[in-house]
């Protein structure tokens, strides 16, 4: 018996995150779903083979045929159909950032915890390979005692109408980019205090943001995060110690080109990334945690420790961090 998901809307990242992955895999089938626009719901489904069509998000979290919902929504109303869901009695996915703010995330992570339902943010990267081998490097000690570690996600978006530029639906490089490299040194290294940021925003949007942090033994953390400008993509993690320097190219999609280099005086050591996709990873661990209690790494704690540092970015930043919104 496959568990049935449904989706909240025809999101540009559902077909990578979510109907790929699942064509591979067992146990786990996209049986419905639903759109603001009615008419891009059908031409979507009938693109991608999705057997129904219903007519608007509420109809998909009350559908008791229905086991799981997929919240690819705008940020800002994470919070809201994460919640919905779970009261309808509903296993979620939710994409990253989990919430607008910590606030609400906290609040979710109560209701979650109580229902017994598995809810995961969908971080992705957190489940593939590399980043188990980039904690056990770090842990074994080869690095020396660590003394920076800086994380970039930088992703041109021109078109100033697309949700990234929209302060309502929660946009900004923090939260649509900067979330990957915040939870990747959080993962790696703790929880962090921050102790500067550096935004250039547009209407309260920031298009860039470069934030200071402080880790635990020392360790001087930066995150940076860019989605304006004429620039290249770039992805990528170095963690300097006493006796060696780490490199990551595409630690987010280590699938994409991702490449590990690890260099000390015993010379160095190149690693390529598992080419099976992040996205496959995680839905297989999504499947596992509902049908088997395997571990959710992502649940909705973990999630809301991140928004706690987004948040506190954006306010020693000078912005104030997001506002959920119901539709």
């Amino acid at each position: 018996m496959s568990l049935s998901v449904g989706v909240l809307g025809a999101a540009r990242i559902v077909k990578s995150a979510l109907l790929e992955p699942a064509a591979t895999l067992d146990g786990i089938e996209v049986t419905a779903v639903a759109a603001r626009d009615p008419e891009r719901a059908v031409a979507f489904a009938g693109e991608h083979g999705i057997p129904r069509v219903l007519r608007s998000y509420d109809e998909i979290v009350d559908d008791p045929a229905i086991d799981v919902v997929y919240v690819p929504t705008p940020a800002a109303l994470h919070g809201h159909w994460t919640r919905r869901a779970i009261k309808a009695g509903k296993h979620v996915l939710c994409e990253k950032p989990f919430t607008a703010n910590a606030e609400e995330a906290e609040a979710i992570a109560e209701l979650a915890e109580s229902s017994g339902l598995v809810v995961m943010e969908a971080f992705h990267s957190r489940y593939h390979p590399m980043w188990a081998r980039l904690t056990e490097l770090v842990d074994s000690g080869v690095l020396g005692e660590l003394r920076t570690a800086r994380a970039e996600f930088t992703v041109p978006h021109a078109d100033t109408t697309d949700i990234r530029w929209q302060l309502d639906l929660g946009g900004g490089a923090l939260m649509d980019l900067g979330c990957y490299p915040v939870r990747l040194l959080r993962h790696l290294f703790g929880e962090p205090e921050v102790t500067g940021a550096q935004i250039r925003d547009i209407d309260g949007v920031d298009a860039s943001t470069t934030a200071q942090l402080a880790f635990e033994g020392g360790l001087l953390g930066e995150v940076v995060a860019v989605m304006d400008g004429p620039g290249s993509h770039a992805a990528e993690l170095r963690v300097s110690g006493s006796t060696g320097t780490l490199h990551v190219r595409m630690p987010y999609h280590p699938y994409l080109y991702g490449e590990l280099t690890l260099t000390t005086d015993s010379g160095v050591v190149v690693e390529q990334g598992d080419p099976r996709t992040t996205y496959s990873f995680q839905l297989e661990a999504f499947r596992d945690a509902v049908t088997e209690g395997a571990p959710n790494l992502t649940d909705a704690r973990e999630a809301t420790a991140t928004m706690r540092v987004i948040d506190a970015i954006y306010r020693v930043g000078g912005l104030r961090p997001r506002t959920p919104i119901a539709p």
